[in-house]
Order: structure tokens, then sequence, then C-alpha cells
């Protein structure tokens, strides 16, 4: 096993120790489309959140502007810079090598969910749909986790879009 290997293994159980656990149900994709210049002013919002830094370079690394762009609705579940600090240093520059991509896609992919959520959903909810066809278990109570990560603030929201800002990285126990 290469040493690059063993480091991102490493880093996939770190941060599913972390984090989280999922289910083997699937979610159904939307057929409209939030289209690519709303996909566009997603990310450019997104690039412009200092706070957001790590994650919009895995967004571009992942290359996953069309995957939203195909959805009708959205619920971005952005993991904060000192989220993805909480990952040694080796597995977060292993999950950006180009190397890796496939599972760059498969860690964001649990952030984006096909649907629009509100906060109030949200709270009322057991298991989220993420992209990736997988459930993802909410808790609430005096906060809202999904899985380990505990939604801090709703950073925006629009007619097809929510956008909450969480303290950990969404991570399938594999």
């Amino acid at each position: 096993m290469k040493r690059r290997d063993v480091i991102l293994f490493i880093g996939i159980i770190v941060a599913s120790i972390i984090g989280t656990k999922t289910f083997a149900n699937h979610a159904t994709l939307a057929t409209n489309e939030i289209g690519d210049e709303e996909a566009r002013r997603i990310i450019k919002k997104i690039k412009n959140n200092p706070e957001f830094s790590l994650f919009y370079e895995a967004l571009e690394q992942a290359d996953l502007k069309s995957e939203i762009a195909a959805l009708e609705e959205l619920t971005l579940m952005i993991p904060t810079n000192k989220a993805f600090r909480l990952l040694p240093k080796d597995v977060l520059e292993n999950f950006m090598d180009e190397e890796n991509k496939d599972a760059l896609i498969e860690l964001l992919n649990y952030h984006i969910l096909p649907q629009k959520i509100n906060y109030e959903e949200l709270g009322e909810s057991s298991t989220l749909n993420a992209l990736d066809k997988q459930q993802i278990s909410v808790k609430s109570g005096a906060i809202i986790q999904v899985e380990n990560a505990e939604v801090q603030a709703k950073y925006e929201e629009t007619n097809d879009l929510i956008i909450y800002k969480i303290d950990r990285l969404i991570m399938p126990l594999n």
C-alpha cells in the first residue's frame, strides 16, 4: 500500500471518528436545474467568505459545479476552515491531490443535499438524503447536529438554496 493511500485511509478513519456514520437508503435527484448562472453565483458567494476558503478550494478541485447546477433545489452544509483543519495536514493535502479526486468528491457529496431544507424542517428531520444517495442522521435539541457536525448558523437563503455553516466535516464510515 502506498504511503499516500495509507495517509488517506487514516484520514478517512479520523474524519469518520470526528463526525459520522451513514445508512444505505437512496435519494432521488431533482429533474429541474438551478442552472449554471445560479451555480456560479453560489460558488462566488462561498469563495468570497474567508471562513469557507478550504471548502471552496475543495469544490474547485472536485469540479462539482455541474452537479450543483443540475439540482432544482439545494442545501449546502459547509464546514468552516477550522473544521477542515481538524483533519491531519497530510490527509487534507491528500484529499486535495488530483489522484484522490474521487475521495474528495465522496467527501463533498455528504455536504450537498439535493433539496432545500429550512431550519425548522432540519430540526424536525431524523435523516437527510445527501447528494451521494446516502442518508445522514440529524439530531435536534438545543442545537441541531447533522451526524456529529453542529449547525452553527444559516449563512444564506434564496428561493432554491440554503447554506448552513457547520463545525465539522460530514464523512461516511466505510
